[in-house]
């Protein structure tokens, strides 16, 4: 069965695939994290944004060794209509230490977003979300 006249259908599975790649590569939008928890002053990591608002968010120490990984879920204010600024959030955060934080998340703008939160023992988890140019 032939899609195109001279392309196998082999050929045009391929054709579609290299149509899709670049449309999936334009979503594949990186977006850095940066934070600080108590005593770990710098940690680094990525954020992944949900279609419905919220995401993930995994940051480590310089190291590598201490890593934190959470979810924010979607917005649950969403003040200024036709904008993301000011939407704003709960989520939570698991660290390889076994420490869970509750965290409170507020957009920036569209493509950035930042969020804190505080642990059993008092430290303070602060983070920075915003898409890499």
């Amino acid at each position: 069965m032939s899609l195109r006249p001279g392309i196998g259908f082999a050929g045009s599975r391929l054709a579609i695939l290299f149509l899709v790649l670049p449309v999936l590569g334009a979503c594949a939008v990186g977006y850095q994290a940066r934070g600080s928890f108590g005593e770990v002053a710098e940690m680094r990591g990525k954020a992944y944004p949900a279609m419905r608002g919220g995401g993930r968010l995994v940051l480590a120490d310089p190291s590598g060794r201490f890593v934190c990984d959470g979810e924010a879920a979607p917005p649950s204010r969403s003040p200024a209509a036709g904008s993301c600024a000011g939407e704003a959030g709960d989520g939570e955060v698991h660290c390889s230490d076994g420490r869970r934080i509750a965290v409170r998340w507020e957009a920036i703008t569209c493509r950035s977003w930042q969020g804190s939160g505080v642990d059993a023992a008092g430290n303070r988890l602060e983070f920075r979300v915003e898409r890499v140019q």
